[in-house]
């Protein structure tokens, strides 16, 4: 981030007018033009540190809570718990593009991109396993509507489910990755 500092007010220019060049060189890059091997060591170092750590993880927070509500919702099952499941699932959605998409509020976060792709993981995952629920639906109510006597339809819509459950988990941990577990994946 460059620092602003006031300008000088002159002719012509307001009392409200700030100076955006980049600052000055610091010491460290006199000592870069020496020779001295351990400052350009140090320096990938800075360079690795210019991403924000804590960045986005209001937002992870809000989309791990969202998977595991709805995950939990899912199981109970009736009316109410399958819609707040699918809600749930939808946020969650939401909150992976726009941190994987950069857009609304997430296009200010100053990600590693090795941590955002675990946004992405997650999205993704979201993504697949909404898509195979709704084939599943289909399949189930399609066979049962044609008259399905030997429960194949309800079998292959049984697996998708399944496979559903498995990518819902898989989301969630790339969620709780993206979120706490980014110094200890070797992430940040």
């Amino acid at each position: 981030m460059t620092e602003t500092k006031p300008v000088e007010p002159t002719a012509g220019t307001p009392a409200n007018v700030y100076d955006h060049s980049a600052p000055a060189a610091t010491a460290t890059a006199a000592t870069k033009a020496d020779g001295d091997v351990e400052a350009q060591k140090a320096a990938p170092a800075a360079a690795a540190s210019a991403y924000d750590d804590e960045a986005g993880k209001s937002i992870g927070i809000a989309m791990f809570i969202c998977i595991v509500v709805g995950f939990a919702l899912g199981w109970i099952g009736g009316g109410v718990g399958s819609w707040i499941s699918f809600i749930c699932l939808i946020a969650a959605i939401v909150l992976s593009s726009t941190i994987t998409c950069g857009c609304c509020c997430g296009s200010n976060l100053n990600l590693n991109p090795k941590v955002k792709r675990w946004s992405t993981a997650t999205l993704l995952c979201l993504v697949i396993q909404w898509v195979l629920a709704i084939i599943a639906i289909f399949i189930a109510y399609g066979g049962a509507a044609m008259g399905d006597t030997t429960g194949a339809s309800i079998g292959v819509a049984t697996a998708l489910l399944v496979v559903t459950q498995i990518l819902y988990i898989l989301a969630g941990v790339f969620a709780g990755v993206f979120t706490w577990g980014r110094k200890s994946c070797g992430n940040a």
